[in-house]
């Protein structure tokens, strides 16, 4: 049978991203929708060529009553691709009213928890989500709308490490009425998530609101924010590149405590100063999730004007100590959400 010509266009996506080699095992994120669907399906085709060892992955986050059918229908299809099939779930709510973050942002973080575990279980190295070029588009909006830098900017990225693991999005460059079309030619169904319309979730209202909105503009807009999305990524890792010998000039320390020089920070262009204050807190906690624009410029102005003694936190602990002649970042039990707070 010939190739579908969306199965083509996943293809290249493969092939020019370079996403996979050939001959991975994959856990391939799925949660019965419309977007994961495809993904699967068409890893499933992909699946001879590349010598692709596929395992299945769904989390139930505990939200909606309809939930254990997005399960058994998942369940349905890995039976049907001959792939290994694997379940958890989590209570989401109670995890972000814990956390006091959003629903939104302790659902991702459940999932890639869940996933790496997987994928180590399995000696897997890669794990595959759905993400399509309209949550790119999305992506971008609303990560406008809350005043990212450069890198918030840069959207999703295709390939991204995660734990000693890559995370790969095979669909990132197809737009969501391709996607449609493929499952109609391939007679698949997929569930639909309600809470996908609550227009409670900013997403959503991005998707149903304010895309629709932009397109009276524009109506290419999705695609023109992702290409806005992909040169800004191309634009920011260069910088960080050709930056990183300056910026690790400036840091001492790699784990627990990291020490900047206030003279040889105030040296440093601006974009650079905000650079080593993130390429700072990644050393301290591992990783920058969280840390928004607003974190890194309030602490990286603070630093430069304030005196001796004080202090800003920033998500997941950080914490960012001025000195007299160093600015100290350190990780610590969290006590607010990002705010300043003066010490003497």
């Amino acid at each position: 049978m010939a190739r579908d010509p969306f199965e083509t266009r996943v293809r290249e996506t493969i092939r020019t991203r370079a996403m996979l080699a050939g001959g991975e095992r994959l856990v391939v994120a799925v949660s019965g929708g419309p977007d994961s669907t495809a993904l699967l399906s068409v890893l499933g085709a992909l699946r001879e060529e590349l010598r692709l060892d596929l395992h299945v992955a769904h989390l139930d986050h505990g939200l909606r009553p309809d939930a254990p059918g997005d399960a058994a229908a998942v369940a349905r299809m890995a039976e049907a691709l001959g792939c290994p099939y694997h379940e958890a779930r989590e209570d989401v709510a109670a995890a972000a009213a814990r956390a006091r973050r959003s629903i939104e942002d302790a659902g991702r973080e459940a999932r890639y928890r869940f996933l790496a575990a997987v994928a180590r279980e399995i000696a897997a190295q890669v794990i595959a989500t759905g993400h399509t070029r309209d949550d790119q588009a999305e992506t971008v909006l609303m990560r406008l709308l809350r005043g990212s830098g450069p890198r918030g900017l840069a959207g999703i990225p295709p390939v991204r490490p995660h734990e000693g693991l890559r995370v790969i999005r095979p669909l990132i460059d197809a737009p969501r009425d391709e996607i449609a079309g493929y499952l109609a030619r391939r007679r698949l169904d997929a569930r639909e998530d309600s809470s996908n319309r609550d227009p409670a979730m900013l997403r959503n209202r991005v998707r149903l609101v304010l895309l629709p909105i932009l397109e009276g503009y524009n109506p290419d807009v999705r695609r023109a924010l992702a290409r806005l999305a992909e040169v800004v990524r191309d634009d920011a890792d260069a910088l960080d590149a050709l930056s990183a010998p300056q910026v690790d000039a400036v840091l001492r320390g790699t784990t627990g405590s990291v020490h900047i020089a206030v003279a040889a920070f105030g040296r440093l262009p601006v974009a650079l100063q905000r650079r080593a204050l993130r390429e700072a807190i990644r050393r301290v906690r591992g990783n920058g999730a969280q840390i928004a624009f607003v974190h890194i410029e309030e602490a990286r102005v603070g630093v430069l004007g304030g005196r001796p003694g004080a202090a800003w936190q920033a998500p997941g602990g950080v914490r960012i100590f001025r000195r007299r002649d160093t600015i100290e970042v350190t990780v610590e039990p969290e006590t607010g959400d990002g705010a300043p707070c003066e010490r003497g």
